[in-house]
């Protein structure tokens, strides 16, 4: 008799195990507070929000998605969660759930949810709200666990530049505005920025992503790059969601201007410290004008004659297409655009960046020289180089009302 007991402890102790093994939840036995549920919230995807229990005051920067756990005491009940007394997506919900709002997500029975702050979000906005006034609470029915609550504070704490290195969507354009020194210009304080912020989706529209090619004593923004991350920024007040669409807006590109509606922005108004960003769902906006990188080097007295090719290091043309010609500094300033050309590149299809674009020698070079890499506009749309001369066919593209145009140093080394 006392082996069947034996035998029926083991196993009943069996079962409770296999129970507990089909229950993904956190379950305890023996909660260490009794009679309470325990809120955890997970660190952030960006790692910046604590994980607290409950009681505890959280504070994370907006914007973010932050998962709430919930470790329970029984199995197979319903759980409540509600924001601020509400329970996020019914109809007394403040703000409607979307993509940069409160949400829930139910995971059995709902044992977890998933927060995202945003602006206009009732328990997070980009001022800042007292935590006593924003609190997640989770219950279930038909128990006698007290309900737990957590108290959340929300902060903008990063610039634009800080705020896209959050978002892996974002990690293309944080990388090149890093490169590029545009990160450096979209940290600044003063007056805001606008920025429409290609995603991984919208450069993979590109054939090709520019590199960044600047000389030790050229500033990192004077590049193709830089010159493209300038075209997704205003500076000024910010433009949010309700100022779409925005015509002919001024860009850091100078007097280019662009133009966005709301139907390019997949994830608006996401704030930051200098201003806000906007997340394009479609290919970057590439501008109305043309930019080239031409870099120092010293090259071989056997690599420079006649029919040899010097290499541009990148060109971006705009929808027109064109070429890509060199031009002796000094013939430029003494005997004009025509008469200073050494070569000139085939013809480039636009819009489109083109990355080490091979220009035919004219002629031969010697001794050390600058060189000039100048777009040039297929204003005629015959693919064919025809410029004779201001106000000809496939003139220079010019930005702010100066021509477009990188001085390289050519140093060339005899072989003898």
């Amino acid at each position: 008799m006392r082996h069947r007991y034996h035998t029926l402890l083991l196993l009943c102790a069996a079962a409770a195990l296999v129970l507990a093994g089909c229950d993904q939840s956190s379950q305890k036995a023996s909660p260490e507070n009794a009679n309470r549920y325990i809120i955890t919230q997970n660190n952030s995807a960006s790692g910046d929000a604590s994980t607290g229990s409950f009681s505890d005051a959280n504070t994370v920067n907006v914007p973010d998605t932050v998962d709430y756990y919930m470790q329970g005491y029984t199995v197979n009940k319903e759980y409540t969660w509600t924001v601020n007394g509400t329970s996020p997506g019914s109809a007394d919900f403040p703000v409607a759930p979307s993509s940069d709002q409160t949400y829930e997500w139910e995971s059995r029975n709902g044992e977890f949810i998933t927060v995202v702050y945003g602006p206009g979000d009732p328990i997070a906005t980009t001022s800042g709200m007292s935590a006593s006034t924003n609190s997640i609470k989770v219950n279930a029915s038909n128990d006698n666990i007290n309900a737990e609550t957590i108290d959340v504070s929300a902060a903008v704490t990063d610039s634009i530049s800080g705020q896209i290195g959050r978002f892996g969507a974002f990690s293309t354009l944080t990388s090149l505005a890093a490169s590029s020194g545009i990160a450096d210009v979209l940290s600044q304080e003063g007056p805001s920025f606008t920025l429409f912020a290609p995603s991984e989706a919208a450069f993979a529209a590109l054939e090709n992503v520019p590199t960044q090619a600047t000389d030790d004593d050229e500033d990192a923004t004077s590049s193709v790059r830089a010159d493209i991350l300038k075209y997704h920024a205003i500076q000024g007040d910010s433009l949010t969601a309700s100022d779409l669409p925005a015509n002919d807006v001024e860009t850091l590109l100078g007097s280019e201007t662009v133009s966005v509606t709301a139907d390019m922005v997949s994830q608006a108004n996401i704030p930051a410290t200098n201003g806000v960003i906007h997340k394009l769902n479609g290919a970057p906006l590439l501008p109305p004008t043309a930019s080239v990188d031409f870099t120092n080097r010293t090259l071989a007295d056997t690599s420079v004659t006649q029919g040899d090719t010097l290499t541009v290091d990148g060109v971006y043309v705009p929808e027109s297409g064109g070429f890509v010609v060199l031009h002796d500094q000094q013939e430029l300033q003494n005997a004009g655009a025509v008469a200073s050309t050494v070569g000139v590149s085939e013809y480039i299809e636009g819009p489109a960046v083109a990355n080490g674009v091979k220009v035919a020698l004219d002629e031969d070079l010697s001794g050390d020289v600058t060189l000039g890499a100048m777009p040039h506009d297929d204003t005629n749309d015959n693919q064919t180089y025809d410029f004779t001369g201001p106000g000809g066919p496939d003139t220079p593209y010019t930005l702010n009302g100066n021509v477009v145009i990188d001085f390289g140093d050519i140093t060339v080394e005899s072989t003898d």
